[in-house]
């Protein structure tokens, strides 16, 4: 009986302790002022060397390759979206030209500030970007978790809860990185012989 509540205590710590570290280093980032002028670096390189720090008996390959890739990973998937949505934005904008719609620009731009690339793109490259360097499944918990994480980033990003830049790197890296743990952490969570 004791044994089963510190498997699931280990259980529920692997998978919280590492997010809220990531929570935390985020939040310091981005409000001492040692880092106030590059914490956006200092912010997306944390995620990288921080969810394979906490997740090395997940990894596919070496150490060094694996938090080498996870750091380029972040940034790759960070600009990628960004160069993604600002694609999109200019057909938008192309589109509504095209059919003399030019009053509807500031409207449309001014109301999407970013959702798609922060709640949308970045999750999805993210997810499936990680799933080269750890041991992840495609299946069904995979999408749904993957599902709910962009769900709960649409809301906060149309709720405006993710206005301000400090709110936006602190929710996106806490929300991707508890949904990357409990995706990893599939087989443990789900193993019911672990508990018995």
């Amino acid at each position: 009986m004791e044994s089963t509540f510190i498997k699931k205590l280990v259980l529920i710590s692997k998978i919280f302790l590492p997010t809220v570290t990531c929570f935390i280093i985020v939040y310091l980032f981005q409000k001492l002022d040692f880092f106030k002028y590059s914490s956006f670096y200092y912010t997306i390189l944390s995620f990288g060397i921080l969810i394979t720090i906490f997740n090395l008996k997940k990894i596919r390959y070496g150490i060094i390759i694996n938090l080498i890739s996870s750091i380029s990973l972040s940034f790759l998937v960070f600009f990628l979206s960004l160069l993604i949505e600002g694609g999109l934005i200019y057909l938008y904008e192309e589109f509504l030209t095209i059919f003399g719609l030019d009053f509807m620009k500031p409207i449309a731009i001014k109301q999407q500030e970013n959702i798609i690339s922060i709640a949308i793109l970045s999750p999805i490259l993210m997810f499936y970007s990680y799933k080269l360097l750890f041991q992840i499944k495609n299946n069904r918990y995979f999408k749904v978790m993957a599902l709910i994480s962009i769900i709960i980033l649409l809301t906060l990003r149309l709720t405006n809860l993710m206005i301000e830049e400090i709110h936006l790197f602190i929710y996106w890296q806490t929300i991707m990185f508890l949904a990357l743990q409990l995706i990893l952490y599939e087989k443990e969570i789900w193993d019911k012989q672990k508990f018995e």
